[in-house]
């Protein structure tokens, strides 16, 4: 018999989540909170994937991995990792040391800044005094030929045929750049300062982006053999963390800073588009430490992914927020972990951690065999207003197919007692050639997607929804939700709290 309801749709939740505002604001295409899950291109909420071990055996006795990477080296694909103090060749996941006699000095801060340079990859930390490179094969790391013009740089680029490298020992403001086609020879005035310490560089549309906390600087080509470079100052805002600069189609440039993530579009303003992480998340973020974070470009889905120190004494990268470049909406974070570098091997992203592992991101429906513990949380909606009284009926919830797997559903409201649900994302139908019962069975379906029902209660102008799993090997894809309700009209309430 049809029930005489009215429905409030949740989702779907292209706006991602917004932990600058209350429940009660945000609208229901937005969620309040979440963990561990993802959103979709069609706005659908995921339990996010897990991760695996990619190398066979830990690297170095279980040091720190500070940098990780691949590229092709003399026509072969690499993988690389630096390890506590060695540097290893990881290709195929098995570590092999290609340290030699060059210097690697170990601790969780000195990570390394890495590019490839034509044909050879130049990697360097601003800790030990020479950069290095590799030419892939068999060969050993060995310290770059800088023609002894500086000690200790930071930041590498390649541009414009040539190698860069910015933040030396000497001069933490100072950019030197290689002859064109060759990264061993270096001009004893071939450098430009900007009176800052430079905090990061980047290739930029046609130009180099050099950033500082003060401000963006670029370099552009002038095709003149006198003045081969103009260099200008573009905006009074840049990066504090270097690793964190990510350049995206469109022509943006990503970045953080410590009181949030901005982008530039190549112009005299950077422009914050992380708003919707400030107070309930950004607020417990260790502005200290934010220097050590960094990011990587996800371009199989389009997403950035910020590795930050969340917890106002944590020290090591702990979480992962997650910007889609396709909804500009974010999602996260990504917990249970902690990284101290990443980068994207085989179109997928892979993080290196604190025990000579480089782990394998967005595979598998556990954490390295540990169950993902992943819920999210709606808006707080007055179908009808704040001033008229809902009796809440039940909740249809929309899911895709994936497996017969279950999902709490808890119901919260200012005037209701918490109560929990559980709905079975299975089918619960039966195969017509085998256990099909006439008159008693449903029959199976092979649709993508399958509701079910579960129970709400209680009186109140709002409600909102808790769905989580914590179970290993078990997943979740929630498109919407639909509560069902009766309008009771407006009442007066004597008192705050549960009547």
């Amino acid at each position: 018999m049809p029930i005489a309801a009215q429905s409030l749709r949740l989702g779907p939740w292209r706006d991602g989540v917004n932990y600058s505002l209350p429940a009660e604001e945000i609208s229901p295409g937005g969620l309040y909170d979440m963990e561990n899950c993802t959103v979709g291109l069609a706005g659908e909420v995921k339990k996010r994937k897990g991760y695996a071990k990619f190398n066979a055996s830990a690297m170095n006795s279980g040091a720190t991995v500070t940098a990780l990477g691949q590229v092709v080296l003399a026509g072969t694909e690499k993988v690389f990792a630096f390890c506590g103090d060695k540097f290893f060749d990881v290709t195929g996941g098995t570590a092999t040391d290609r340290t030699g006699s060059a210097t690697v000095t170990a601790g969780n801060d000195n990570t390394w800044n890495w590019v490839l340079a034509g044909s050879t990859l130049v990697a360097a930390n601003g800790v030990d005094t020479d950069a290095v490179t590799w030419a892939g094969g068999t060969n050993n790391i060995a310290a770059l030929d800088d023609d002894s013009r500086f000690t200790k740089p930071t930041w590498p680029a390649f541009w414009e045929n040539r190698l860069w490298l910015g933040n030396e020992n000497s001069n933490s403001d100072r950019l030197w750049r290689s002859a064109a086609g060759d990264i061993t020879t270096w001009g004893a005035l071939d450098y430009y300062a900007f009176g800052y310490e430079i905090t990061g560089l980047q290739p930029f549309q046609n130009t180099l982006a050099v950033h500082t906390q003060y401000g963006i600087h670029t370099l552009t080509a002038t095709g003149s053999s006198t003045i081969p470079f103009q260099q200008q100052q573009r905006t009074q805002r840049g990066t504090i963390a270097g690793r964190t600069i990510v350049t995206v189609p469109g022509e943006r440039q990503i970045f953080v800073r410590d009181d949030g993530i901005y982008q530039w579009t190549g112009g005299a303003q950077v422009e914050k588009i992380s708003f919707a992480l400030d107070d309930r998340y950004w607020g417990d973020i260790n502005v200290a430490r934010l220097p050590y974070a960094f990011a990587n470009y996800y371009p199989a889905k389009e997403e950035v992914w910020f590795y930050l120190p969340h917890g106002s004494s944590q020290t090591t990268m702990n979480s992962v927020v997650v910007y889609s470049a396709r909804l500009n909406a974010w999602f996260g974070p990504y917990n249970n972990f902690t990284r101290d570098s990443a980068a994207i091997i085989d179109d997928l992203p892979h993080a290196g951690d604190f025990a000579g592992r480089i782990m394998k991101h967005e595979t598998n429906n556990n954490d390295d065999g540990a169950a993902i513990e992943a819920y999210f949380e709606t808006a707080n909606i007055a179908p009808q207003g704040d001033d008229v009284e809902c009796r809440w009926l039940y909740a249809r919830t929309l899911f895709d197919n994936l497996g017969d797997f279950d999902v709490s559903v808890q119901q919260t409201g200012a005037g209701i007692v918490s109560n929990t649900e559980t709905i079975t994302m299975g089918q619960s139908g039966a195969l017509l050639d085998s256990t099909f019962t006439l008159d008693s069975s449903t029959l199976e379906s092979d649709v993508s997607a399958l509701t079910d029902d579960s129970d709400l209660f209680g009186y109140d102008p709002r409600t909102m929804l808790r769905l989580s799993n914590f179970i290993d090997d078990e997943t979740f894809s929630i498109r919407r939700i639909s509560l069902q309700y009766k309008s009771i009209g407006r009442t007066r309430k004597r008192k705050t709290g549960i009547e």
